[in-house]
């Protein structure tokens, strides 16, 4: 593998490519997706209720961060996102997900 081989893959990271390749996906949609919200809704409780506290913290992470983007993707990106609220939605809404996820790990034991 030679420098320009690093250097190519590495291009696939830059923000713009990325935020190109969420809005492909639809992420935006998610957040209004009932399926999508019911489907991690179910998951977590299962976990949870089944003693995986673990699984449960982990799995309402991804949901969150999953929900949480998708929020801020369809304020949309860059000046207008800001002025709209997305940035606090990704603020607000990464704390929420950062305190479950670690009162789920590490607070709530039994």
């Amino acid at each position: 593998m030679s420098w320009t081989d690093i250097k190519q893959y590495l291009d696939n990271f830059r923000t713009d490519q990325v935020m190109q390749q969420l809005q492909d996906w639809n992420i935006g949609d998610l957040s209004t997706n009932p399926w999508f919200l019911g489907g991690f809704a179910i998951i977590i409780l299962f976990t949870y209720f089944m003693g995986w506290r673990t699984i449960a913290g982990f799995i309402s992470g991804i949901g969150g961060f999953a929900l949480v983007v998708s929020l801020a993707l369809s304020k949309g990106t860059g000046v207008e996102g800001i002025a709209s609220g997305g940035l606090w939605i990704i603020v607000g809404g990464g704390a929420v997900v950062v305190f479950l996820f670690i009162y789920l790990l590490f607070i709530k034991s039994e």
